[in-house]
């Protein structure tokens, strides 16, 4: 096997590179090895190489400290980023449920990443195209770009050991919504994504300047076809509503109309350079201007300076914080106390507009205050990649993957209104049977280019492959839940019944074991008690 890998590696990066071990790929992830390996593309190299750069490998670790504090940790695991590892729950536990999170806040440039990201993130041919030659992003196949892209989204999501940043690169995602499917948006869609969102999620000033420059924004929201004396305002609004003050704020229609006209001339390059961000002086409406709401008086003549000048007073705003800080408690509190969202507020304005600072009283106190927090469903991309956690499941993110995602509600980058994907529970809590079919299928492994080793997890977690008694369908809730079993059998009492009777009757029926306990986690991942964080 060894020397058929070794053999594997040498076609796959030519006969003048050295052949690479397993060890040197993972020391080297992100590295020119990985473009080494990767230089081509191909769908064939990129198989190839997964089969070298798997998720790191399992480090169970059972449930053994105090429970209270793994209450806590399992609280911060699930919130904070898209759920637990088998393990991660207890080194949460072990290390401290608030150094955890203040590692994930403080420290998500340094923390080890798992190479898997890297490697086979680089190996999409969109992404390699996005960072070397954008200009080509025109000339790929459409739905290539799009269903790349949401790859990569999803490989992000299950493989990170950074889940705080990619947590917040899917709430910047939504919060800046762009519909991929109308006009170029496929096209300039990963774009945005690399350069508006993953480049500046943690400075809210440098996102909104990024996004008002974007191409993809500026498709979406038809900013391209403001023009003096036809001002288009779509933009315009969706900047005040939706990116920066809120609906609530107090701003009128004249404070619209007053920047639209500010932003004509932003557009978008047709031809030869299509796709790419233009200023056209000549579109430009040069007369004088006064956005009362902020109180902004536009010199005329000012060209491009005019919409800057908008978009730094907007994002400097105490309505801007308070519109972010309700929509941030809300997203990982499920709720908006308002003594936090005021701590966020004055830390937004504070730090000029650094969202780590605006996240400390929301993660290190609120969040560990039960009266401060309500229960939050899952959206269909959290619970997918949640259950791909929670199993340690492989997966190459791709179509396959993608299908459970439109079925359950979610297809990446295809909301068409600006809001985003709801986070609100009547969105998601009537579209149930979908997640379920994914369990299922999840725990039987007929998801193509998704895997899961039910028995390698199942004997780390000293669950026996041979029986399933009461005690073993114990432990698999323990395990998959990542709670106590006491816990489990306390406060959810129909699951441990319901599991129970199926198990029973699936010996009666003389199905094996192993397809007892692979039925038992689908049921587990099924649960409102997995649904639910």
């Amino acid at each position: 096997m060894r020397a058929a890998q070794r053999r594997t590696r040498e076609a796959a990066v030519g006969a003048t590179t050295p052949a690479l071990t397993r060890r040197q790929l993972l020391a080297s992830a992100g590295s020119a090895a990985a473009i080494a390996i990767y230089g081509t593309g191909c769908a064939e190299t990129a198989r190839q190489a997964r089969s070298l750069t798997g998720p790191l490998p399992l480090a169970y670790l059972p449930l053994s400290a105090e429970p209270q504090t793994l209450k806590l940790a399992l609280h911060a695991v699930a919130r904070a980023g898209f759920g637990p590892l088998p393990g991660d729950v207890t080194r949460a536990a072990i290390m401290g449920p608030r150094a955890w999170v203040e590692q994930q806040l403080t420290s998500w440039g340094s923390i080890p990443e798992d190479p898997a990201v890297d490697w086979r993130v680089n190996a999409l041919d969109t992404h390699q195209t996005q960072q070397e030659a954008p200009d080509a992003m025109m000339s790929m196949e459409y739905d290539q770009l799009l269903a790349e892209t949401a790859q990569a989204a999803v490989l992000r999501a299950r493989f990170s050991t950074r889940q705080l940043k990619e947590n917040l690169i899917d709430f910047w995602t939504n919060h800046f919504n762009i519909y991929a499917l109308k006009s170029d948006g496929q096209a300039l869609v990963p774009t945005d994504i690399e350069t508006v969102i993953r480049a500046n999620f943690d400075s809210f000033p440098n996102m909104l300047r990024a996004s008002a420059h974007s191409p993809a924004m500026l498709n979406y929201l038809d900013n391209k076809f403001n023009e003096k004396g036809v001002a288009n305002e779509n933009y315009a609004r969706e900047l005040l509503e939706l990116h920066t003050l809120g609906v609530d704020s107090g701003y009128t229609l004249t404070d619209i109309k007053q920047v639209a006209r500010c932003f004509t001339g932003w557009t978008v390059k047709t031809g030869w350079q299509r796709g790419q961000f233009v200023y056209t002086d000549n579109l430009h409406d040069k007369g004088s201007k006064y956005i009362p709401f902020l109180n902004l008086t536009i010199a005329p003549n000012g060209g491009q300076k005019d919409a800057d000048a908008v978009i730094e007073t907007l994002a400097y705003h105490p309505a801007t914080a308070h519109f972010l800080a309700r929509k941030l408690c809300k997203h990982f509190l499920g709720t908006v106390p308002l003594d936090t969202q005021d701590a966020a507020v004055r830390a937004y304005l504070g730090s000029k507009g650094r969202i780590s600072c605006m996240l400390r009283p929301i993660l290190l106190d609120a969040l560990f205050s039960t009266e401060r927090c309500q229960p939050i469903i899952k959206r269909p991309l959290n619970m997918t990649v949640s259950a791909l956690r929670a199993l340690n499941a492989d997966t190459d993110g791709a179509r396959p993957i993608q299908v459970h995602l439109d079925t359950m509600g979610q297809p990446l980058y295809q909301w068409p209104m600006p809001d985003g994907y709801p986070e609100k529970a009547s969105a998601w809590a009537a579209n149930l049977l979908p997640r379920w079919n994914f369990s299922l299928a999840l725990t039987a492994n007929t998801i193509p280019g998704t895997t899961t080793n039910l028995p390698a997890l199942f004997t780390a977690a000293g669950i026996s492959a041979t029986e399933c008694g009461d005690a073993g369908i114990l432990k698999l809730s323990e395990l998959v839940l990542n709670t106590p079993a006491n816990v489990i059998q306390q406060h959810s009492p129909q699951l441990v019944a319901a599991m129970k009777q199926h198990a029973a009757d699936a010996a009666a029926a003389h199905v094996k074991v192993p397809q007892i306990l692979a039925e038992c986690t689908a049921l587990l991942l099924s649960s409102p008690e997995f649904q639910w964080k």
